[in-house]
């Protein structure tokens, strides 16, 4: 039975141009599911994604030195009716998601634009989902910079990706949002919906 990811409920959670049901964004990703349920999930790689990976505990303990939060590693997937996921990082009273920014010219150094990254990027439906999952109030997104692996920087200009000579309070912004009863109904309803064109796909693979 098809349950949503945290990671992709943004795409699902997309309005549709006009009327009601599934978006094309959503359609893609459920076509997407239908794939990797049946011929296997390929593995994405990126220097951006290994710096994240690399970078994870330097990353929290930014963190740490400015909210005085400290949150643990995670693994372990959950999943209830509609949803499944895994979360990163976890404490006794929140989520913690933390985003290793690739250099300057991509961190938000001002709040609203990481407020506005948040959006777009739709961590806030991830997170919603993970609060859900872990039955969490509160959900951070935690954008930190920190010097890039040398290894990984290539041809770019190293001044934009060695940033530790700078204030480690201009190199952390952190987003927070509490956990929402009618957005948790809302995925229960679109996934309903997607359960519907999964079987459909499925049926002619």
């Amino acid at each position: 039975m098809f349950k949503a990811r945290c990671s992709s409920l943004h795409l699902l959670m997309t309005k549709p141009k006009s009327g009601t049901g599934l978006s094309e964004s959503a359609k893609s990703m459920i076509k997407q599911s239908v794939i990797e349920d049946i011929y296997g999930r390929t593995e994405i790689k990126s220097k951006y994604l290994d710096k994240g990976l690399m970078l994870e505990d330097e990353a929290i303990k930014a963190v740490g030195l400015i909210t005085a939060r400290q949150p643990k590693k995670h693994v372990g997937r959950l999943s209830n009716d509609w949803i499944s996921g895994e979360c990163d990082f976890l404490s006794a009273s929140c989520i913690e998601d933390t985003k290793c920014s690739w250099s300057i010219d991509t961190f938000p150094f001002f709040q609203e634009d990481a407020e506005k990254d948040v959006k777009k990027a739709g961590y806030d439906w991830q997170g919603q989902g993970y609060m859900w999952l872990y039955d969490k109030p509160r959900a951070y997104v935690d954008y930190c910079l920190v010097d890039t692996p040398e290894d990984l920087i290539g041809w770019e200009q190293q001044e934009l990706h060695i940033v530790s000579h700078l204030p480690v309070e201009n190199r952390v912004r952190s987003i927070f949002y509490d956990r929402d009863a009618d957005k948790e109904a809302q995925i229960a309803s679109m996934v309903i919906n997607a359960r519907e064109y999964y079987e459909q796909l499925k049926a002619v693979l």
